[in-house]
């Protein structure tokens, strides 16, 4: 199973990836599947040299899907998104191996309601997360690597009473 991890985060490479979640993963890359990043060649260059010692991979969401089928991963992968409404088009677009989603980081933006100082969803995406589920997918919260992982709707609910 190439994908080893699919993780969601707001920031996408940062210090605590570097740090201690490479190693907990211990994937041989990381693919980011993420328009905005994918559009910038400087914020490419900055996630490629966030993580030196790890190829870093940085494609728009449906580039992805098309590489994908095309070419399928054979290193192990530590898959990065920034948002739910993602991992449900790549889902949806083909990526069956998908079976887990880690949720780190979603901060407070427009148009999101917060469950969390960094768990936020906007409706769409509490929609997308709901068919995740339905899927069978399992989706957790986890914010640091040696945290334990806790399922996304006991966060919501627990916040929700």
């Amino acid at each position: 199973m190439p994908i080893k991890w699919t993780r969601i985060d707001d920031r996408l490479i940062h210090g605590q990836v570097a740090t201690s979640w490479l190693r907990y993963v211990n994937a041989d890359q990381i693919i980011v599947a993420n328009d905005k990043a994918a559009a910038n060649p400087i914020q490419v260059r900055v996630l490629k040299m966030s993580v030196p010692d790890v190829p870093v991979h940085v494609f728009g969401v449906d580039q992805f899907i098309e590489i994908y089928k095309n070419n399928p991963i054979k290193k192990s992968t530590f898959l990065f998104l920034d948002s739910t409404l993602d991992v449900l088009k790549l889902v949806e677009g083909g990526i069956e191996e998908i079976k887990s989603v880690n949720y780190g980081g979603m901060r407070s933006r427009e148009g999101r309601k917060e469950y969390r100082h960094d768990l936020c969803f906007s409706e769409a995406e509490e929609v997308a997360l709901a068919t995740l589920q339905e899927k069978g997918i399992e989706v957790n919260y986890q914010i640091a690597a040696f945290d334990e992982p806790v399922p996304v709707w006991k966060v919501l609910e627990s916040v929700k009473k």
